[in-house]
């Protein structure tokens, strides 16, 4: 069954939807992965909580609103966003890519309409008849209307980077990046680290007073919350929680008004414990299921290639906003948008395929 993540999606189970945070973000060793990305997506798109310890959770498609605990955040702003539910043994839920165009649909659908028997089709009018046929032409031609994608961005920075840049002259922000999103009306959603937001205020305030973008939370310190996690110093599990809560502080400190209630756990590196220590925050972790080698590639090419290579419907990618750590993103991107769009694909924020998925419309 093709679903598409338009606005006029029905509601599927998060179950088929959000993957798990079974697979390790680096293989066997454990849900690491290089400092910057989010772990690619395991090859299917759920797994049960029971096993490895380490899998995902099962969730009716009801949509829920975050409402952050004791940070300030107005309920008016976090209504906008549909959150997935937390899964039954209290851990945040992690969200890696959107709905795939003829995936199985899971047992126990709620909010899916069964598949009608072949007896059992309504007769086609004329309306019908001019949607099916809208539907075979564009399978022909390869342009469905589910081909979505988000593109993300880490705008990621430390306490070790920030003092290594003042003292070397060296920047951490990406405003090449950010025009050429606004020039080619790209929407975006930026994980920011409270810290980069504190460093480079103006920057933060303007792409979040800006609708082309949304905001997510990066923490604050961006400091690993595994303790495996590449060249990432880890926090110490009884800190993660507040690390959180200070990252969305910082943030709306700087001016950001569209804050969304999602995560992104620093370097791509989470697992069960991280999961439940940060599960009163209420927030969805976002990871992604197209990890762009930009981290120390100079070759913009070599970047949009790889990208385009794993894409598929409903991807969700992760790219770094960082002009001195990846020097090559800004015009990987000049090659990525217009390719995207030549096959036919829709670029949207998180938030809207997180509602799509969830049939909060």
């Amino acid at each position: 069954m093709t679903v598409s993540v338009r606005r006029t999606a029905r509601p599927l189970t998060a179950l088929a939807l959000v993957a798990a945070a079974a697979a390790g973000c680096a293989g066997p060793g454990g849900d690491t992965t290089r400092a910057g990305a989010s772990p690619a997506a395991p090859s299917s798109p759920a797994a049960s909580e029971e096993g490895s310890g380490k899998g995902d959770f099962s969730a009716s498609p009801r949509s829920s609103v975050s409402r952050p605990d004791g940070d300030g955040q107005d309920a008016s702003s976090s209504d906008r966003y549909a959150t997935l539910p937390a899964s039954i043994s209290g851990r945040v839920p992690v969200f890696r890519h959107g709905p795939r165009p003829g995936a199985p649909r899971a047992d126990g659908d709620e909010g899916g309409k069964p598949e009608e028997k072949e007896d059992e089709k309504p007769e086609e009018d004329g309306e019908n008849r001019e949607k099916r046929e809208k539907n075979e032409k564009a399978e022909k031609s390869g342009d469905k209307e589910d081909k979505v994608v988000a593109l993300t961005f880490d705008a990621a920075l430390s306490a070790e980077d920030r003092e290594r840049a003042e003292e070397e002259g060296k920047r951490h922000d990406n405003p090449g990046l950010v025009s050429a999103l606004r020039r080619e009306k790209v929407p975006a959603t930026v994980f920011m680290s409270g810290l980069w937001a504190q460093t480079y205020k103006h920057q933060a305030r303007s792409i979040g007073r800006d609708d082309l973008f949304e905001v997510g939370n990066l923490s604050h310190s961006h400091r690993a919350f595994t303790g495996d996690c590449r060249d990432l110093p880890a926090l110490a599990p009884d800190k993660q929680l507040a690390d959180v809560r200070e990252g969305r502080r910082a943030i709306r400190a700087a001016g950001v008004k569209n804050l969304t209630p999602y995560f992104r756990f620093p370097g791509g590196c989470f697992d069960d414990r991280s999961r439940r220590a940060i599960a009163p925050a209420e927030v969805t972790a976002v990871a992604g299921d197209v990890v762009a080698p930009d981290a120390g590639e100079k070759d913009p090419k070599k970047v949009a290639e790889r990208v385009m290579k794993d894409i598929r419907p409903g991807s969700v990618v992760v790219l770094n906003c960082d002009r001195e750590k990846a020097p090559a993103t800004e015009k990987a991107v000049r090659r990525i948008v217009p390719e995207l769009r030549e096959r036919g694909y829709r670029i949207v924020h998180v938030s809207e395929m997180i509602a799509s998925a969830m049939g909060r419309d």
